[in-house]
C-alpha cells in the first residue's frame, strides 16, 4: 500500500460503498482491509482495527449469494473448489453461489479490497454485526465468535452467513435453531453495531 492507502484503510478499514437500499437488493458493497497473513506481522501493529470474519481464511460456501471481489491493493489468493488463483491490483472475480471457497491475504503487508454480495439480503447488517463484536473484543484472536453467538447469527441470517465446508449446511442449520435460543438467553445477540456496541453481559 502507498501511504495515502495505508491512512485511508487505517481510518476506513470497513465501510459500506453502496447499501443494498440503493440497489433495491441487487447486491451490497464493501471496501475492507484484510489483515497480513500473520497476526504479527510487524504491518498488522499498524492497523487499527481487531481481526474479524473477514480474516480467516477457512473454506466456506454461500447456499444463496454470489461473491464477486476486486483487489484495490496488494494481492489476494482465491481458492476456488480446490483451485488456487491469486489477485493483484485492479483484477476481479466472481465466485459463485454454493461452491466452496476460501480468500485470503498470503503477504506480510494489509491489502485492500471491494466485495459484494448477491442479492443483498441483510448482508450489510450481518457484516456490521461481525465487524463490530471482534472490536468490542468479544471474539478470539482470529476473530472468531463463542459458538453460541454464531449459533444466534445462522438462525437470524441463514442466508448470509459464511458456512464452513467441513459440516454440511443443513446440519449447521439445524443446530443453530436449537442452540439460538440458548445463546439468546445468555444475552448473544444477532446485531450489533459500532455506534453502539452491545455485548454480551
Amino acid at each position: 500500500m502507498t501511504v495515502d492507502q495505508q491512512e485511508i484503510a487505517a481510518a476506513n478499514p470497513h465501510v459500506v460503498r453502496k447499501s443494498g437500499h440503493e440497489t433495491d437488493g441487487e447486491f451490497v458493497q464493501f471496501e475492507s482491509t484484510i489483515y497480513p497473513d500473520s497476526v504479527d506481522s510487524p504491518a498488522a501493529d499498524e492497523l487499527t482495527h481487531e481481526p474479524w470474519g473477514l480474516d480467516n481464511d477457512f473454506e466456506h460456501i454461500h447456499p444463496d449469494q454470489e461473491e464477486r471481489w476486486e483487489v484495490l491493493s496488494g494481492e489476494l489468493r482465491v481458492t476456488i473448489d480446490g483451485e488456487e488463483q491469486f489477485l493483484e491490483e485492479g483484477d476481479e472475480i466472481s465466485l459463485p453461489r454454493d461452491v466452496p471457497h476460501q480468500h485470503h491475504n498470503p503477504t506480510d503487508e494489509p491489502i485492500r479490497v471491494v466485495w459484494e454480495r448477491r442479492p443483498a439480503f441483510q448482508s450489510e447488517e450481518w457484516a456490521e454485526s461481525v465487524y463490530a463484536l471482534a472490536q468490542a473484543g468479544e471474539t478470539n484472536a482470529e476473530g472468531v465468535p463463542n459458538p453460541l453467538q454464531i449459533a444466534v447469527w445462522i438462525d437470524a441470517y441463514p442466508q448470509e452467513t459464511a458456512y464452513p465446508t467441513v459440516v454440511p449446511v443443513g446440519v449447521q442449520r439445524t443446530v443453530s435453531s436449537l442452540l439460538a435460543p440458548v445463546g439468546r438467553r445468555m444475552g448473544y445477540r444477532a446485531t450489533y453495531s459500532r455506534e453502539n456496541v452491545e455485548t454480551r453481559p
